[in-house]
């Protein structure tokens, strides 16, 4: 029972909202949620509003976005990871949907619940993920008279919109900086987490070692306090896009960040596989001097203040792709294929 005394499977019982995995979410009444659910920016031209809906095993808040005059027939859904980055990332992802939906695209988004009654949101894991978004698809039509879907994500949330794309035949797919193989990205995800430990403890003996090692011996370790099990460390590393994209002919965005406006080689594979599949391509990169890596904390400390080093770049992404999804040139950056 809760401490209002309604069940803990009730939809009336106080939610927790907060970081996955974090714990300590903040209380929130669902029925208060329900009608204060909508708001809207007339500056702006949109609207945010939180769907009745539930996505996914982790029953995940679905929250839609849009414009305030008339809707455009095709609609996105913004595809998160929850990993390592996935809270540097949710800001980008916050505002690619606020900028598609000022564009005249209704834009959903999945925001999870850390409600412990909805399971292991916290968990780093594909199907969870997969699931999200097949549901949101499905939500995104009720809720909007669109004709056609597609899927935006960031970093691991890219790879996932890709796999989406295809496995639903979705029209388009735009994806920043998109990890190609998901046993790279585990890797340097665990590399950087023994890297980590390592600096933390007088004992390098066991610290180097400690994910791998946890997960050979019990199953189960943690990565930046995320728990990721060995079923899914198998299913994650088992993701190959150059293999499992076999038949996606849609539109596709690839975005990209360098220093010198040169795309990565895996982009470039990338781009060159979509293509050879029939698809419409761009392939566009944002200069930027990359501070940290897209994906890290991003607040760097001067002084007693705490400056932003990633603004700007999320502006950037976000511009290119709302430009692009208008049919439109996109600025601050190098069209590269």
């Amino acid at each position: 029972m809760t401490s209002s005394g309604a069940a803990a499977g009730d939809p009336a019982a106080p939610r927790r909202l907060g970081v996955p995995g974090r714990g300590g979410g903040r209380p929130i009444d669902v029925q208060r949620l329900d009608r204060l659910r909508r708001y809207e920016d007339p500056e702006a031209g949109i609207f945010e509003e939180f769907l009745a809906t539930r996505l996914g095993p982790g029953a995940s808040l679905a929250l839609l976005a849009g414009p305030l005059a008339e809707e455009r027939r095709e609609g996105w859904v913004v595809c998160s990871f929850v990993g390592p980055e996935h809270g540097n990332v949710r800001r980008l992802e916050a505002i690619l949907a606020r900028g598609l939906a000022a564009a005249g695209f209704p834009v959903l988004r999945v925001r999870p619940d850390d409600d412990p009654v909805h399971g292991g949101i916290g968990e780093i894991e594909l199907a969870a993920r997969i699931a999200e978004v097949e549901e949101a698809v499905e939500a995104l039509r009720r809720a909007a008279a669109v004709e056609a879907v597609g899927a935006i994500g960031v970093l691991f949330g890219g790879t996932v919109a890709a796999l989406c794309a295809q496995r639903l035949g979705l029209s388009a797919m735009a994806l920043v900086e998109p990890p190609l193989s998901g046993r790279q990205y585990l890797r340097e995800a665990m590399r950087r987490e023994a890297v980590a430990d390592l600096m933390a403890t007088a004992d390098p003996a066991q610290a180097a070692p400690r994910p791998m090692r946890e997960l050979a011996e019990t199953g189960r370790t943690t990565v930046r306090g995320l728990p990721l099990s060995a079923a899914a460390f198998e299913e994650i590393s088992a993701v190959s896009l150059l293999d499992d994209l076999d038949a996606f002919r849609g539109r596709s965005l690839l975005l990209g960040v360098s220093p010198t406006e040169k795309a990565s080689p895996g982009l470039r594979r990338l781009a060159e596989h979509l293509g050879a599949l029939g698809g419409e391509v761009t392939l566009h990169v944002v200069r930027d001097v990359l501070e940290r890596p897209l994906g890290d904390y991003y607040y760097r400390n001067v002084g007693l203040l705490r400056v932003d080093t990633r603004l700007e770049l999320d502006r950037a992404l976000a511009g290119a792709a709302v430009a692009w999804a208008r049919g439109e040139a996109a600025v601050g950056g190098a069209v590269v294929a």
